[in-house]
């Protein structure tokens, strides 16, 4: 029923106070306790309560200014007032604020617990509609930034983050190396193995790169056998060595595929900011033109594209 629900009391009176929370302490995940309506407000500040009820006539900060200021911060909390008087002035202005029910003081416990199941029920409600909400946003995310054969960043995420490293290289006076990397002969795998053959070497290339990368790079497939690798940081020409061969190896490794051991190579261009050029399309042609000279030269293998020397080396 109420269990899953934090609840905070308002009340000034202290025997009213204990007597509330000895009903309903074991049936709320949470029992807050306020008595006044600037200690309530500073409480749900700090707690966020799922449901709140609160007495109107209070000292120092009265029921009705203490909701003000909360609907103020959430017109959707939900709330119930106690009142031990008829004012219909009042009562009509608590209804305008937007408050979900008026229980009458003395508490009768029966119509209290059946109000505070109503209000549950609709807690209930509203928090399932908006876990679908949430879940269809992250699932429209996915399909717009993340490739669904392999899990990688898509060429619309992968222009963004590479962009966001350039601008960040920029103002930190960084470095980026960008690897463009193209599978060897993927065609024929589809061709002799079929499609499906293929998609499990595209998911085999994702996970063995994402295994010896680190977590601040970035691997995103660009388009059918293409992929891309953001590097940042100041590195030594060793170190960019050792990673470029590394690459070769975890995607040269064979798969086992209907009983047929399949292996597929890869060739990579390099391209590296400051050192070649200033703009995301200057890399990205670099690394391009780069990668096609180490299919020239015999494919898996790497090349660096070294604009000081009108050299691809």
């Amino acid at each position: 029923m109420k269990n899953n629900f934090t609840f905070l009391y308002v009340e000034d009176d202290p025997k009213a106070q204990e007597g509330l929370k000895m009903i309903l302490e074991d049936d709320v995940k949470e029992f807050f306790q306020a008595s006044n309506g600037i200690e309530g407000f500073e409480i749900y500040k700090r707690e966020r309560p799922d449901i709140i009820l609160t007495d109107i006539n209070m000292p120092i900060m009265d029921g009705i200014t203490m909701v003000k200021a909360i609907k103020e911060v959430d017109p959707s909390q939900p709330i119930l007032m106690l009142s031990a008087f008829d004012d219909q002035k009042t009562l009509l202005e608590a209804i305008n604020i937007g408050i979900d029910g008026f229980l009458p003081k003395p508490i009768n416990v029966a119509t209290l617990l059946q109000k505070l199941n109503q209000v549950s029920k609709n807690l209930q409600e509203k928090y399932a509609k908006e876990e679908l909400t949430k879940q269809k946003i992250e699932h429209l995310h996915d399909l717009a930034y993340y490739d669904s054969l392999t899990n990688l960043p898509n060429r619309f995420f992968f222009n963004i983050r590479l962009e966001e490293a350039l601008q960040k290289a920029k103002k930190e006076n960084g470095k980026i190396t960008l690897f463009f990397i193209d599978l060897d002969g993927f065609k024929n795998i589809n061709d002799n193995y079929g499609h499906a053959a293929g998609d499990t070497i595209l998911r085999s290339v994702a996970k063995n790169i994402q295994n010896i990368i680190r977590e601040k790079d970035t691997f995103a497939r660009i388009s059918g056998d293409e992929f891309a690798l953001i590097v940042e940081g100041m590195h030594e020409q060793n170190y960019i060595n050792k990673l470029a061969q590394r690459v070769l190896d975890a995607i040269a490794e064979k798969i086992n595929f209907d009983g047929d051991t399949i292996g597929v190579t890869c060739s990579i261009g390099i391209s590296q900011y400051p050192n070649d050029c200033t703009t995301k399309d200057s890399l990205l042609r670099l690394a391009d033109k780069a990668m096609y000279k180490a299919k020239e030269d015999g494919k898996s293998q790497y090349r660096y594209s070294h604009t000081q020397t009108g050299e691809i080396k």
